[in-house]
C-alpha cells in the first residue's frame, strides 16, 4: 500500500470515529460510507483491484450460490474483491443454530465438491472445498460467539474467470 493510500485510509478512519462520537444514528451511516470509500480507494491504488463492501441490513448475497445460503442465517457483512483473474467475496452470517448443525449443513451442501481440508478446534471448524472444475472454492468457518452465544459463519467464496 502506498504512503498516500495509507494516509487517506487513516484520515477516513479518523472521520469514522469522529462521526460516530458526534452523531450516533446519522454518524453510523456517514462513517460506514466514508470507510467504504476509503478502503475501496486504498485497495484500488495498492493492487489495481476493485473492492465492494456491504454491511448492516443491506448485505448483497446475489453472488453467493444458492446452495451455500444457510437457512435462517442473518447476513451481517460482505467484502468483495475482483481483478483480472477472478473474484473473491467474504460473507459474514449469524444464526441461533448449533455449530454442529451448520457444519453438517455445509458438508451436505458441498458434497459434490472436493474437501481440501477440514480443521477443528475447540472454538471453530474450518472447511475448504473446491469445485470439480477447480474454478470455484469456498472456505467455511463456523464458530460460537462467546458474548452473544450465537453461531458465527464466515464464507470465503472465490471464482476464477
Amino acid at each position: 500500500m502506498s504512503r498516500v493510500s495509507l494516509i487517506a485510509l487513516c484520515l477516513a478512519l479518523s472521520l469514522v470515529v469522529v462521526a460516530n462520537v458526534n452523531c450516533m444514528r446519522c454518524g453510523r451511516s456517514i462513517s460506514e460510507k466514508l470507510a467504504e470509500k476509503a478502503v475501496q480507494g486504498a485497495v484500488k491504488a495498492a493492487t489495481g483491484n476493485n473492492v465492494d463492501i456491504g454491511a448492516g441490513g443491506n448485505v448483497d448475497l446475489s453472488g453467493l450460490p444458492a446452495n451455500m445460503h444457510y437457512p435462517g442465517a442473518v447476513a451481517k457483512a460482505r467484502w468483495s474483491m475482483s481483478g483480472e483473474g477472478g473474484s473473491g467475496t467474504m460473507y459474514s452470517f449469524e444464526t441461533a443454530d448449533a455449530v454442529a448443525n451448520v457444519v453438517n449443513f455445509y458438508k451436505t451442501a458441498l458434497a459434490g465438491w472436493k474437501n481440501a481440508t477440514t480443521a477443528e478446534t475447540g472454538d471453530a471448524t474450518i472447511m475448504v472445498y473446491g469445485s470439480a472444475d477447480e474454478k470455484e472454492s469456498v472456505t467455511v468457518t463456523v464458530g460460537k460467539d462467546k458474548d452473544s452465544g450465537k453461531t458465527t459463519l464466515g464464507l470465503l467464496y472465490t471464482k476464477k474467470e
